[in-house]
């Protein structure tokens, strides 16, 4: 049966802002501007371009003549479209996690990107003590920045009281300023760390009463080390007074050893998490005893230093001594997402234990395919400046709010989820039905396949391509409800960029098992399909929004406080909670009590037919929902109603497709009506 989904119905959305249901979409925009500000980005890239295309299409409406050829640059759009649908296709079909090298970071790629990210961070490195940069000003934090641009496109290029318009520059900071001394939020934990340390309560750096002077602490690979712990969990600014008052007072790893514990911890307090400290103090003692008073100047060796994981480890050993091995972390695993395409999270252990450390690699070894240029390339770097590049560049312009078309962004033009989004943009908001079908049946065979023995991408995760296809269209859908005049590619390549990558999951969310009943019938004398749905209350989880008939029938708040406060504890604790299968025969009789009161009570409780091979699985930030669905077409003619109200003040209705464009349908009903379409 062909597909017909509604992913299309993107353009057609009314203003109000539909609300993100797979995944929780980050909501940011960013300007093309040379400040690194990111709040205004889609208006003021369109505050050039919007102007620019209202004319011609101005003319072009008022113009008899339709038998003008395409422009050069038209048949280069044109051109670019197509190559971005070929891509998508095959992202989309991809069963390998091969696939995200072969395709996306060849060795002549992995060199370009080496180098640009080198040459960008010679010129625009953060000035830090533990770089042996001179003081006495270290300055500037990420945190104002990601912060302002989280703000939607509805607040973008309205005007302040006083008549100024909101152009998000954060008050005119340059990119320099920033660069000055800012820094990502967090790092990484070291993977030594025990659940001990993870449940520690951290704390805010306190002010410290701290001279900087201009003398410069000499560059060492003990300073890199205390560096890197101190950076976990904590913010850089907070970090760097922190770092000059502990080398002023144990310039060595022998002044540290020789400490006493009230001593370490004394210059720690305030740091918070201050098991830290406890194991820098003990690997100090550990280096001198074994190595001289010498850090390691290999991962291996240093990995068995207490506290000193393989994060920690391969920073020290590339910055430090300049061994070519990769550093990963979350911010280094956004951009590798967002460089090949990976629909996966951060925190997903193939990404940060697994493969990312092999894509990482990639480009700390990348070398030239010039036989000219192998020998003495300065061009490529350190693997030092190229971990700390990817990660600098994970913390501004690739952070979470970072748009993927900023002109000053050094990786602009290799950015895989900038085209997937160009591409889903225009195939949900084509009128070229042919390809439309063709991809949007890709999807759904993608999320709903049932062939077990099929390959899949290690990278990618299950069904992960399919759910950021809808992710993404959900995002452009939104924007353009909010911002119409912004052009379309410029809002695709965003939102394919903000949804990728995906979000992780977290923890102990709710999970609720719901029976959904999916009916369908026609109308006489008219083709058109027609499919029962109701509204939802107009408070709550998606709130006014309709979708298909269903129940709840088990939820894990319910199941918590039948275990009792000290169980509950313990299931919070958890990364899962394990759902149970309810047995199908409640399921149905929980549906026809429901759709009793919605349909006379002879076609309420007609069979339907129970979609056995996999629930659907759908995400919200707090909740998360398992769906078993059972279809039904009916055959007799019924005075199919437009819409009516039930006893409980809810409404219902038979709606078509054409019904379901206009009142904007969730991601949900998307999913459900995927599924029964390809039975």
């Amino acid at each position: 049966m062909r597909i017909v989904s509604f992913v299309h119905f993107a353009a057609a959305l009314t203003a109000r802002h539909p609300i993100s249901h797979s995944h929780k979409f980050l909501t940011i925009r960013r300007p093309l501007q040379r400040q690194f500000s990111y709040n205004s980005l889609p208006l003021q890239m369109a505050s050039s371009s919007v102007k620019a295309e209202a004319e011609p299409r101005k003319r072009s409406s008022n113009s008899n003549n339709t038998s003008n050829p395409p422009s050069r640059a038209e048949k280069k759009q044109k051109s670019g479209a197509s190559s971005d649908i070929e891509l998508l296709q095959s992202w989309i079909k991809h069963d390998n996690h091969t696939y995200h090298v072969d395709t996306f970071l060849t060795a002549s790629q992995a060199y370009q990107i080496r180098t640009r990210l080198v040459s960008w961070y010679r010129a625009n490195r953060r000035q830090l003590p533990w770089r042996g940069d001179p003081g006495p000003l270290y300055d500037g934090s990420t945190v104002g920045y990601a912060a302002s641009a989280s703000s939607t496109a509805s607040s973008k290029g309205k005007k302040k009281k006083g008549g100024k318009k909101d152009d998000g520059s954060n008050d005119g900071k340059d990119i320099r300023s920033f660069f000055g001394g800012a820094s990502k939020v967090k790092r990484e934990k070291n993977t030594n760390e025990s659940e001990e340390e993870k449940k520690e309560e951290s704390e805010t750096p306190s002010s410290m009463e701290v001279k900087e002077e201009s003398n410069t602490i000499e560059f060492s690979a003990y300073g890199v080390w205390v560096s890197e712990i101190m950076l976990q969990q904590t913010r850089v600014e907070a970090v760097i007074k922190y770092w000059i008052k502990w080398m002023d007072s144990f310039p060595t790893v022998h002044s540290l050893a020789n400490a006493t514990p009230e001593e370490v911890n004394a210059h720690w307090a305030g740091l918070g998490f201050y098991r830290r400290a406890r194991l820098l103090h003990a690997g100090a003692k550990r280096v001198v005893d074994e190595y001289g008073g010498i850090v390691p100047n290999n991962v291996d060796e240093l990995m068995k230093v207490e506290g000193i994981g393989r994060y920690t480890a391969s920073a020290i050993a590339s910055i430090a001594y300049g061994v070519e091995v990769p550093v990963v972390d979350g911010n280094v695993c956004r951009v590798l997402s967002r460089l090949t395409g990976i629909a996966n999270h951060i925190k997903a252990p193939v990404m940060k234990d697994d493969l990312g450390w092999e894509l990482a690699e990639k480009i700390v070894k990348a070398r030239s395919s010039s036989a000219s240029m192998k020998a003495d390339d300065d061009n490529l770097g350190t693997p030092g400046e190229v971990n700390q590049a990817l990660m600098e560049l994970g913390a501004t312009y690739c952070s979470p709010a970072g748009s993927g078309i900023d002109a000053n962004d050094p990786l602009v033009e290799f950015y895989v989820s900038t085209r997937l989004g160009r591409a889903i943009g225009h195939v949900t908001n084509s009128k070229d039905g042919a390809t439309r079908d063709h991809i949007e049946d890709l999807v759904a065979k993608g999320a709903f396949g049932t062939d077990k023995n099929k390959s899949r991408c290690r990278l990618c995760e299950l069904n992960g391509a399919s759910n950021a296809f809808y992710s993404i269209s959900d995002r452009i859908a939104a924007d353009l409800s909010t911002s119409p005049n912004v052009k379309l590619e410029t809002v695709s390549a965003i939102a394919g960029h903000a949804c990728l990558p995906i979000p992780p999951p977290k923890k102990a969310k709710r999970e609720e098992v719901l029976a959904v009943a999916v009916i369908s019938s026609r109308v006489a004398d008219d083709d058109q399909l027609r499919w029962l749905m109701v509204k939802r209350p107009s408070e709550g989880l998606l709130a006014g929004q309709w979708e298909f008939p269903n129940v709840e029938v088990w939820t894990s708040a319910k199941a918590d406080v039948k275990k009792g406060k000290k169980d509950k504890a313990k299931i919070k604790s958890k990364a899962a909670i394990e759902v149970p299968i309810i047995d199908p025969t409640k399921r149905s009789k929980a549906l026809d009590s429901f759709i009793s009161g919605i349909l006379d009570e002879p076609i309420a409780k007609k069979k339907r037919k129970q979609i056995k091979d996999a629930p659907i699985t759908h995400i919200f930030s707090h909740v998360c929902h398992t769906m078993w669905i059972e279809y039904n077409h009916l055959d007799e003619d019924i005075a199919l109603n437009k819409r009516w109200k039930l006893e409980n003040g809810r409404e219902a209705g038979w709606m078509s497709e054409d019904d379901m464009k206009d009142v904007g349908i969730t991601s949900g009903v998307h999913k459900i009506l995927a599924k029964v379409k390809i039975m």
